[in-house]
């Protein structure tokens, strides 16, 4: 005789932190005013197996989140946009994004500020079934914030 035992997915966590600084480059949110340019940092997600994954900020600043298809151009914020997202991140002014990924395809997490003038560091912690590659493909300069 067999038993089976029901068992929950497991949740595997990756990481990734990062900083905008008033060298990061600037793009116009495509869902705000575009007099206004906002320093962004572009992470190619990596997924090496299909699901549904979470990724969440955390930083002192109000952070905004941008999920594209790959490419992301920022001359152009609206092609590719799979979703966004400001503050559903349990508080203190942090995006969650979640969204069904397909393995064997490239996606951009775009983390930028709900504020233009905001600076400083955020990281982002992505869960789902398997952990993901996060690794900026944004130029990084080496200014202070």
């Amino acid at each position: 005789m067999f038993t089976f035992l029901a068992t929950t997915p497991a949740i595997i966590p990756s990481t990734y932190s990062g900083i905008l600084s008033s060298s990061s480059p600037k793009f116009a949110r495509p869902d705000g005013n575009t007099d206004y340019y906002y320093c962004y940092q572009a992470i190619q997600v990596t997924v090496y197996t299909s699901g549904i994954y979470n990724f969440t900020s955390s930083s002192s600043m109000d952070t905004y989140g941008y999920f594209y298809n790959s490419p992301f151009n920022p001359s152009s914020p609206s092609h590719s946009l799979i979703t966004s997202d400001d503050d559903s991140g349990g508080g203190n002014g942090q995006f969650q994004i979640r969204s069904n990924l397909q393995f064997g395809r490239t996606y951009v997490l775009v983390v930028t500020t709900y504020n233009n003038a905001d600076r400083g560091s955020f990281s982002i912690r992505a869960t789902g079934p398997a952990s993901v590659g996060l690794i900026s493909i944004t130029s990084i300069a080496s200014e202070s914030i």
